[in-house]
């Protein structure tokens, strides 16, 4: 709050710049992107009601069309997770995402996908991380065969730890992570998979 108003800071010019904004009047309606902060501490002696208003819309204006749902693949939900696993176009197929859900599932991760796995058809939409996709905060992002174009950074820059696999030194993704591999994935997710079944049996 700034006096008697709310002012909020967001991400414009693919999270380049921060911009301030201010509503233009009432009521304020501001929405987050998951995990982007922490639960805040409870305060003694503060509290806040919780309002579940039903909106309601004249019939003439709203209506109902279709009911789609998404087929489970028993992984968490991309936006909600706190480990995410995204596959390039170094995937080189949409069979190959086998071995990144193989070790999603070891590691409790989602998985994602960039625009040009995406665009090839390897994966629907709703897995597209980046700017014309989903916007994602995770503690731990795991991007294997990513080049890390700038529409993609947009998308999972935020991210706590940031670890890179790529075969090419020279790929954008390395000036972001925390942790770069050079090297094959088709080598590097098996023995991953691999090592992380042996911690998480101890």
């Amino acid at each position: 709050m700034e006096g008697d108003r709310l002012v909020a800071t967001r991400p414009i010019y693919a999270g380049k710049l921060l911009s301030k904004v201010a509503w233009a009047k009432e009521p304020w309606v501001a929405t987050l992107r998951p995990n982007v902060f922490r639960p805040a501490e409870a305060q003694p002696g503060r509290t806040a009601a919780v309002e579940r208003p039903s909106p309601s819309a004249p019939a003439a204006i709203m209506k109902f069309v279709e009911r789609r749902e998404d087929v489970s693949t028993g992984l968490p939900e991309l936006a909600e997770a706190e480990t995410v696993v995204s596959g390039g176009r170094g995937m080189k197929g949409p069979e190959n995402y086998v071995i990144l859900e193989d070790l999603a599932r070891v590691i409790g991760a989602a998985v994602g996908a960039s625009r040009a796995a995406v665009d090839a058809g390897w994966r629907p939409h709703r897995f597209q991380i980046g700017q014309t996709g989903r916007t994602i905060s995770p503690k731990l992002y795991l991007g294997f065969g990513v080049s890390g174009a700038i529409q993609h950074l947009a998308g999972m820059r935020t991210s706590k730890v940031i670890v890179a696999v790529n075969k090419d030194p020279e790929a954008p993704i390395f000036k972001v992570a925390d942790y770069g591999i050079v090297a094959d994935l088709f080598e590097v997710v098996p023995a991953l998979t691999a090592e992380f079944k042996k911690l998480l049996e101890k």
